[in-house]
């Protein structure tokens, strides 16, 4: 699934590439991946110039005039790709706009778990796509109190309270990982255990993970369900410190530890076993 640096990265593509240029036509080939009803929807879209971007944790929007958005959460394998108007349509694609200069917009998903929905740009807090989110991952909204009170009501494992969208906007399991290394907490560790410094460091962690991923252009995997708006692939994966390095030496010249892979609430956790040792349990 992509996650903030994912999505950081096709909006700021969107921000170099569309903002100026005009939907001249709006084409929808399915309607179960929107949540608005699909004559307001298409209406809506044509004949108006996209003035600017947005993005909270894994959603995403284009401004429209007349305070008109199209959110986009992308979820497990969808695409939002930039191609030349004369280009063969990709299998799977769901969504292709029109645009007056710069080619067709298109919204590409196999697995058909993205979303799309109209908004009002003046409203966001009223969006589906936007509802129960805390503080985007990398916004000063995000602090460390937030986290420490957020998390002293839940004995859940620390990176379980990552991944709750309504704790933190935009970590999934990828970074979720990568930040817990970098900053020393094992992944089991109870939220409501975690110590004001040990949160201070795992804040500081995710800004630098997070904004070291943003700036490789995100992580795409071997099953390439990851690409840019113009369909290239990010970098982020050949600089990771555990995710998908099973029995590599730990990257950290002073650990003699190989990274362990173990599965965690239905999902691969990776860990160095030695510089993020277990051994606290819940609180009674």
């Amino acid at each position: 699934m992509p996650e903030l640096p994912e999505v950081e990265t096709i909006r700021r593509g969107l921000q170099d590439q569309v903002v100026g240029d005009t939907i001249v036509c709006a084409h929808l080939r399915r309607q179960d991946i929107i949540l608005t009803p699909p004559e307001e929807f298409l209406s809506a879209l044509e004949d108006r110039r996209i003035i600017g971007t947005g993005r909270h944790g894994k959603a995403l929007w284009l401004a429209l005039e007349d305070h008109v958005g199209l959110g986009i959460h992308l979820r497990m394998s969808g695409q939002f790709k930039l191609v030349p108007s004369d280009s063969l349509t990709p299998k799977h694609t769901h969504l292709v706009l029109e645009l007056a200069a710069n080619g067709r917009l298109i919204f590409v998903d196999p697995r058909r778990f993205g979303r799309l929905e109209l908004l009002d740009t003046r409203r966001l807090d009223q969006a589906v796509l936007l509802r129960r989110q805390g503080p985007d991952a990398l916004s000063e909204q995000l602090t460390r109190e937030h986290l420490l009170e957020a998390a002293s009501h839940h004995s859940i494992a620390i990176k379980q309270f990552l991944l709750d969208q309504s704790h933190v906007a935009g970590i999934g399991n990828i970074y979720a990982c990568e930040i817990l290394h970098l900053c020393r907490l094992h992944p089991d560790t109870p939220a409501n255990r975690v110590t004001a410094n040990e949160m201070a460091r795992l804040l500081e962690a995710t800004r630098s993970v997070l904004t070291a991923a943003v700036q490789a252009g995100g992580t795409t995997l071997a099953d390439a369900q990851y690409q840019t708006l113009n369909g290239k692939s990010g970098e982020y994966q050949h600089h990771a410190a555990v995710y998908a390095r099973e029995d590599e030496p730990c990257v950290r010249r002073d650990c003699r530890g190989r990274i362990r892979r173990y599965r965690q609430a239905g999902r691969s956790t990776y860990l160095c076993p030695v510089c993020q040792a277990s051994g606290r349990g819940r609180k009674k």
